[in-house]
Formats: structure tokens, sequence, C-alpha cells
């Protein structure tokens, strides 16, 4: 297992992830998975991507959701992204696994990652000619994987860019997966300071917008 999941989250819905109080979150995440995605690689994979975004000193509200129904939007001024994890792959086998729709607010859209895109991805890296003999890579699982390429979609909601290494860069290879199962494969520190600094200015528009309603009042028809 990997050394930086402490947990598998309890079914249902989970309305934090970490103990950031929500009300001083920098940004909000609603995440769920499609009715055949196994919670067995949801949980853990959501985790891991938690884990990716403390680690660059990012104030995160989770709440992890059986289905839509279960997560309604809130009214809050905090930007807010929503995670699916789908478990359709991708056509023509192309291996860019995921995606990320930047929404109408800054810092805010959706990011969606197609699980059986990164199962095969993980299946190839871990039968690559050369990579056997590390013990990292015989390990049967892809949710770490998932985790990271969540992590790395919302990264890019987040104003970054893909990179030539690190957890940005377009294409993971095996040195990659068994970084992240080590637990070294993060973003760099200039990505880490820029996706701050984005959600600082995110959450002062969304003060501004929020203190501007409340001063000039409800319209009226």
């Amino acid at each position: 297992m990997l050394g930086f999941i402490s947990a598998i989250l309890m079914a249902g819905s989970t309305p934090m992830m970490n103990e950031a109080d929500p009300e001083l979150a920098a940004v909000r995440v609603r995440a769920y998975a499609d009715r055949h995605v196994d919670a067995a690689t949801a949980r853990p994979a959501l985790e891991v991507a938690k884990h990716l975004l403390a680690s660059a000193g990012l104030v995160v509200a989770w709440r992890v959701c059986d289905t839509t129904q279960s997560c309604p939007v809130e009214d809050t001024p905090v930007p807010e992204i929503v995670v699916i994890l789908s478990s359709r792959d991708r056509q023509h086998g192309r291996e860019n696994c995921g995606v990320a729709a930047h929404g109408a607010r800054a810092s805010s859209g959706t990011v969606m990652v197609s699980v059986p895109c990164v199962a095969g991805v993980a299946f190839r890296l871990t039968r690559r000619a050369g990579t056997g003999t590390n013990p990292l890579l015989a390990m049967p699982r892809h949710d770490d994987l998932v985790g990271a390429v969540v992590a790395h979609e919302i990264g890019h909601l987040l104003g970054l860019r893909h990179a030539p290494s690190g957890l940005l860069r377009a294409t993971l290879d095996a040195d990659d997966l068994i970084a992240l199962r080590r637990g070294t494969l993060r973003f760099s520190p200039a990505e880490e300071s820029r996706m701050r600094r984005a959600v600082l200015l995110a959450g002062d528009a969304s003060l501004h917008s929020s203190v501007a309603g409340t001063r000039h009042g409800p319209s009226r028809q």
C-alpha cells in the first residue's frame, strides 16, 4: 500500500476528507464516481489526490458522495471543483485519461477521469520490458494512479500547464509511477506557489463579489 494513504474512506457521503474548516478552505472539491466504478478503487484514489493537494499547501474542503444527488450544490463564495470518476474508457485507445473544463468562476470547473483508461496505462507501465525488477511496479493496482491524474487535472484548473517532469508531465512513465508509490511524485515548488496564488486571487474575487451583492441588496423587478 502507498505510505501516504492513511485510511480507506467509509461508505456513503463523507462531508470532509481532511480536517480543513470549510469556512476557511481555499477551494472545495465535490467528488463522486459513477455507479460502475468500484468503491475500492474510487475512495483510495481520492485519498491520494487529497494528499497530493495538501502536500502543495492547499486548504481543500472535500465532499465525497455516492451520487450527484447526495452532494447538492452549495451556495458558497469558495470556488468549487467537481471531480467525476468515470467507468467509460477513452475512444481509440487514447491514454489522455483525464480532462479538465474550467468553470464560470476562477479556480472552479469540472474534472473527469476515465478509470479504465488509467487502468490500461498502469498495466502497460508495469508490464513494460525492463521494469519488472522494481517491486513497486509489481503491485496489481491502479487506484493510486487515478488519484495522481485527478490531482494533475485539478492543477490545470488552478492555472498549471504541462511540465517536463513531475506530476504535471503530459504523459507519466514507469519512473513516475515508482515515484508516486514512494511518495515522492508531487507538484514542483513553483507549481505549488502558482496554485496557492490562484486560489487566493479567486477567493478575493469571490469575497469582493459577495460583499458587493450584500451592499447593493437584491434586485427588484
